[in-house]
């Protein structure tokens, strides 16, 4: 993985970069979607999935894990060479 990112430059580096973007993007998507009936009870500052409808609570660790891994490649990005 390291000699991988380490070598990554140009072109690929890009779609790398746009990937974790939109990997992000569908995880702040996904929390905000699993959370939308809390909002709408005037409720912003609720941690965790106990407070969420069964029914919403895949959405939201499935938001949390793509922003994880958003974050991971991100950071792996770091390693590379511009």
């Amino acid at each position: 993985v390291f000699s991988f990112f380490s070598r990554l430059t140009g072109t690929p580096w890009i779609w790398c970069y746009t990937v974790a973007l939109a990997v992000a993007g569908v995880g702040v998507a996904l929390i905000f979607y699993s959370k939308l009936p809390l909002y709408r009870q005037r409720r912003f500052f609720t941690f965790g999935s106990g407070t969420l409808p069964e029914s919403r609570r895949a959405f939201y660790r499935w938001g949390y894990r793509c922003a994880i891994f958003a974050v991971a490649l991100l950071l792996c990005l770091f390693l590379s060479r511009l």
